[in-house]
């Protein structure tokens, strides 16, 4: 679930300009004003007391007098020129000093004792499950904190949505809410054979019951031990098994690198262990690789070329070995044997760390270095808000401008949308990820084999608490994320989901109409749109999921890839896997794919696919004789099936437009209602024939179109990492079935890749330009005009004929009277938190 935060606490103000009431009365050069005291029976120290006689003054009395009275008009006008100056300052400071910004349109927190039917689960919903399934002595559990490899235990507990026949009742009124369910991973270390076992518990958050899963999506009846995810248990133990290792191999750290594992100072001569998958090299496996790294920041740029794998299939890690071991492009089959070589004379070859540039380590950091382009930092633009937030939020439920959503955090794929509205009709039932993936090639036995299905990863799981400033604007409202997985108790990820409004600084449309005698008018409309954001970091890459939502009526999905490249060890043989980025490093060619569930409702569930498809014809010419034409036309066609829609569309080279549509509403001018996908991101699925990419067959199709069925809930499952050569879900199955795709319930699979060939640009890491994807919900004939046309931002410029221009902007000022308030980076915190209960 997610609860809602307004914005982390600020630890520091900022003042913007003078404070009245702050200002000392200082001289030129700020010493502080003397005083001024007079006392009146005081005589001046000029006056000499002498005899006088009556009527006459005394000789040089006037003078005197003369002299004071100058004295004391000058220190009169001193202290009122120096009171006119304070005044002067204070007036100024009251005009400069604008008030902060106010907060704008509302933001509730979630009622965590009334949970709505798109929210994640709550605290009290998970360990109401948790304790359930403990106290259920049949299944013999034992809790996460004291499982060992050959046990039973919970590793991740989910929200499972009710069907969405129910839910959709529901939300018409016309039946009560259903009832909260959970889903429960287990893993079965303690039967023979193990396996993973899910189950639905419920209702919450006072279960009752509780019953194994299937899904008719999965090729097996029952999960593969070795396709399950690898958790904390399993890493503790293999951690432990490196330990030993290294203790072992400590002659050959020191003496290549002059580092250890076992015996280090941090920060100083360590090196580091990190595991890749898939783990072997066909199904029923569970061999992983491990491989070496310099510990410093940006570790991944400092690859050692010393790789180990590790054979743990059994549940008793006494069973566990090593089967391979290779020191600088070399393999053994035993640590013995390499230690014994290592210490021979010309038996292999060794690496020298002189060589691997062991003191420059700088290069992988994100130091601030080299010449600055400004003599002295100064801040760039920032968002402001000059009336406040624009958006409602109550709990997970945002409205924003024509807008209405639902939003959660899913364990393994993360930030889901539901429920999408424009003007309140409902547009989408769902727009989620589904999986990323990288997969790579290259000589090593590690980079070789990397390929990663990042939904294994728990991509939810692993999102970030984001930095106000930097990772969203200061004007954003963070959220936090509560999760039960690969724990015992529920966790806590802060700020982990932000909320802001952004200018594209770019029209949303705009047009100048000009003539002979100068322009007539100018219109025009800010982008100003809704972004909700979650970054999510596997491995060394950072992805960065953005959800957008115009004023026009349009949905855009973004997907931007930053992070740091995966490099090996310069190998010869690497070459022609990459570029090298620094000395003996290599970092390799690889492609990224994203998958996207897109549940379209175009006026109910009864919708068609249809593609306009265009091409070109040629024509006579009406109006001259014998001229002839070439021409564009489009055709519409409606997509009968689900082969037609996926394998029969990749075969359509044409231009085309893919359209969902409603054959039975029609708009004002008699055109069916749709909207329309337009994909920014396809790209060639390049290794399409590899076996080990088949639990990404997805990939194959920019778009596919299938008939929605509830148990097709994901495009893929958190077992496709560990066992992708015979995946447990297999995404052409959806397609196979060739259901019919006409006036029925549909739902869009969108694809979009980036293949990256690495330079040394990347370092220390690959930047945004370059890496974003994108694809766009785009309204079709389903309004009678643009809707953007109701947007209170609108500009409308026109001359006045006695000269000047007649401005209209509906009311709406472009004058700021306010400071944004300061919400930068010193508020982050980076830490994982336990819920209040």
């Amino acid at each position: 679930m997610i609860d809602v935060s307004l914005g982390p606490s600020l630890s520091r103000k900022r003042t913007y300009g003078l404070v009245p009431g702050s200002i000392k009365q200082n001289g030129a050069h700020g010493d502080k004003s003397p005083e001024i005291e007079q006392d009146p029976d005081r005589v001046p120290e000029s006056f000499t007391m002498t005899s006088i006689k009556d009527g006459q003054a005394p000789e040089g009395g006037k003078r005197c007098t003369s002299l004071f009275v100058l004295k004391l008009t000058t220190i009169i006008a001193s202290v009122l020129c120096v009171i006119f100056l304070v005044v002067v300052i204070i007036l100024a400071v009251i005009k400069l000093d604008k008030p902060t910004c106010v907060p704008g349109f509302s933001v509730v927190p979630r009622n965590l004792d009334n949970p709505q039917v798109f929210d994640g689960l709550t605290p009290k919903e998970y360990l109401s499950a948790r304790d359930y399934l403990l106290n259920d002595k049949t299944l013999n559990l034992v809790p996460f904190s004291q499982a060992i490899i050959n046990s039973s235990y919970i590793y991740m507990i989910d929200h499972l949505m009710p069907l969405k026949d129910a839910v959709l009742k529901y939300l018409k009124g016309v039946s009560k809410m259903p009832e909260r369910t959970a889903k429960a991973i287990i893993i079965r270390g303690d039967l023979n054979p193990p396996r993973v076992e899910e189950y639905i518990v419920g209702p919450l958050p006072n279960p009752t019951y509780h019953k194994l899963a299937t899904n008719p999506s999965f090729t097996k009846s029952r999960i593969p031990y070795s396709a399950k995810p690898v958790d904390d248990v399993e890493y503790g133990q293999l951690y432990a098994m490196l330990f030993n290792i290294s203790v072992d191999l400590y002659p050959l750290l020191y003496g290549s690198y002059k580092l250890s594992y076992h015996n280090c100072t941090k920060g100083v001569d360590c090196l580091v262990w990190f595991d890749i998958a898939p783990r072997g090299r066909v199904s029923g496996e569970r061999k992983t690789w491990f491989w070496s790294f310099r510990d410093v920041e940006g570790f991944y740029l400092h690859p050692l070329g010393l790789e180990i794998q590790i054979d743990h299939l059994s549940t008793d890690p006494k069973e566990w070995k090593v089967t391979k071991v290779v020191y600088n492009g070399q393999m053994f089959f035993e640590v013995e044997d390499l230690v014994t070589r290592y210490k021979g004379v010309n038996l292999l070859r060794k690496i020298n760390y002189e060589t691997l540039g062991a003191r420059e380590y700088l290069y992988s950091s994100y130091n601030r270095r080299g010449q600055s382009e400004m003599p002295d930092p100064l801040q760039g633009p920032k968002l402001v808000e000059p009336d406040g937030r624009r958006y409602h939020i109550d709990g997970q439920h945002v409205s924003y401008m024509h807008w209405d959503f639902n939003f959660k955090m899913r364990p393994s794929t993360g930030l889901q949308i539901f429920d999408v509205r424009f003007q309140e009709e409902r547009i989408a039932y769902e727009i989620s990820l589904q999986d990323a993936v990288v997969f790579y090639s290259g000589f090593g036995p590690v980079q070789g084999t990397s390929n990663y299905f990042d939904a294994s990863w728990m991509m939810g799981a692993t999102c970030n608490e984001l930095v106000p400033g930097v990772d969203c604007p200061e004007t954003a409202v963070f959220f936090d994320a509560d999760l039960l997985t690969n724990s015992h108790k529920p966790w806590k990820i802060k700020n982990s989901v932000c909320v802001f409004e952004d200018t594209a600084n770019m029209p949303l449309r705009r047009h100048f109409t000009n003539s002979a005698k100068g322009y007539r008018e100018y219109g025009g409309l800010v982008d100003y749109h809704l972004v909700v954001r979650t970054i999510t970091n596997i491995w060394n890459y950072d992805y960065i999921f953005d959800y957008i939502f115009h004023q026009n009526g349009a949905v855009q999905v973004r997907t931007s890839a930053t992070g740091y490249v995966q490099a090996t060890y310069a190998l010869y043989q690497e070459r022609k896997f990459g570029y090298p980025i620094y000395n003996d490093v290599v970092a390799n060619i690889h492609q990224h794919l994203f998958n996207y569930k897109v549940d379209l409702d175009i006026n109910g569930v009864q919708n068609s696919y249809a593609t306009l498809d265009v091409s070109t014809q040629k024509s006579k010419v009406e109006w001259t004789k014998g001229a002839y034409k070439t021409e564009m036309i489009f055709e519409k066609n409606i997509q009968q099936n689900e082969l037609d829609a996926g394998p029969g569309q990749l075969n359509n080279t044409k231009p085309k437009y893919d359209i969902i549509l409603n054959e039975h509403a029609t708009s004002k001018f008699k055109s069916e209602r749709g909207y329309r996908i337009l994909n920014h991101g396809k790209v060639k699925f390049i290794l399409e024939e590899s076996e080990v990419t088949k639990a990404a067959n997805w990939a194959k199709y920019p778009l596919v179109i299938t008939k929605y069925h509830d148990f097709e809930d994901m495009s893929t499952s958190i077992y496709a990492q560990n066992d992708p050569w015979d995946p447990l879900l297999d995404f052409d199955k959806f397609i196979q079935n060739n259901d019919s795709i006409v006036n029925t319930d549909l739902v869009a699979w969108v694809t979009m890749g980036v293949l990256h060939i690495p330079h040394t640009e990347d370092v220390p890491s690959t930047t945004t330009p370059g890496s974003q994807v994108n694809f766009f919900l785009l309204p079709f004939n389903y309004f009678t005009e643009c809707p953007s046309v109701s947007s209170p931002n609108t500009v409308k410029i026109r001359p006045k004929q006695e000269g000047g221009i007649d401005l209209n902007t509906y009311g709406t000022t472009f004058e700021s009277k306010c400071v944004q308030k300061s919400n930068g980076p010193e508020t982050f915190d980076g830490r994982i938190h336990n819920v209040d209960l």
